[in-house]
């Protein structure tokens, strides 16, 4: 089985579209998303169209939540609350149906799928650290967790002897025998890593084996969509430079 995996996505239909079109050849039987597919992007509706006729496994995110109205808006920054408000008046009473029905955490074949961390989801809580790894991975039964949230592509292992080893920069990881593997996809639609370039994995359970994939699209035409729509600059110009 191969599997490709994405989270964030929020509203970038350009690199959606682009990620898609990456995956056109890659022999892959399951899609998987974890998690904001809305918020700071200029085409929530669009994008959740593409997720709901596309995809097998459909988690929530943050932003999700927060524009089903399921979570404090409060706890947002100004930029990312703007952001939310904004989606929350351009989406349909179905689409916002939809959200509010994405579970929180999703398991299957030996593979734990949630949107920031496996330890209490509904919490947010981003998984920078190695304490916060061990933390997480203690809980989850499974050998392969998968996360988004961050935005950062990263890897932490966690050997039988208990050792940890952390992994940024990567391009495939071998996963090995019974090792506990926190693996974070990155972001499709608003990377963090310091590259504009899309961010997704396909695992292959066969081979063992995850691969991390960057593609490039059009930024550019996503970030004049966010200007016409009066959303904030700066969601904009951090398009270009991956921050």
């Amino acid at each position: 089985m191969r599997y490709a995996i994405l989270s964030d996505i929020h509203g970038n239909l350009e690199a959606f579209e682009a990620v898609l079109n990456d995956l056109a050849g890659a022999d892959v039987q399951k899609l998987i998303f974890l998690g904001d597919i809305v918020g700071y992007g200029p085409n929530p509706e669009e994008c959740i169209t593409l997720l709901r006729e596309k995809f097998d496994v459909m988690i929530a995110g943050n932003h999700d939540w927060a524009v089903a109205e399921k979570t404090e808006i409060n706890s947002f920054n100004s930029v990312a609350r703007h952001a939310i408000e904004w989606t929350i008046a351009h989406l349909s009473p179905d689409d916002k149906k939809f959200l509010t029905e994405l579970p929180l955490k999703k398991e299957e074949e030996g593979l734990t799928f949630v949107h920031a961390s496996p330890m209490n989801p509904q919490d947010w809580v981003y998984v920078f650290s190695g304490n916060e790894a061990l933390q997480n991975l203690r809980v989850v039964k499974n050998y392969l967790c998968f996360v988004g949230h961050t935005h950062i592509p990263s890897v932490f292992v966690v050997n039988e002897f208990g050792e940890l080893f952390f992994f940024k920069n990567f391009t495939e990881i071998v996963l090995e025998g019974k090792i506990h593997f926190l693996i974070n996809v990155g972001s499709v639609g608003q990377p963090r890593d310091g590259s504009s370039l899309a961010s997704y994995g396909i695992l292959d359970m066969k081979k063992r084996v995850f691969y991390l994939r960057r593609v490039r699209y059009s930024f550019e035409a996503t970030q004049k969509k966010i200007l016409s729509a009066g959303l904030p600059s700066i969601l904009a110009e951090r398009l270009a430079r991956g921050w």
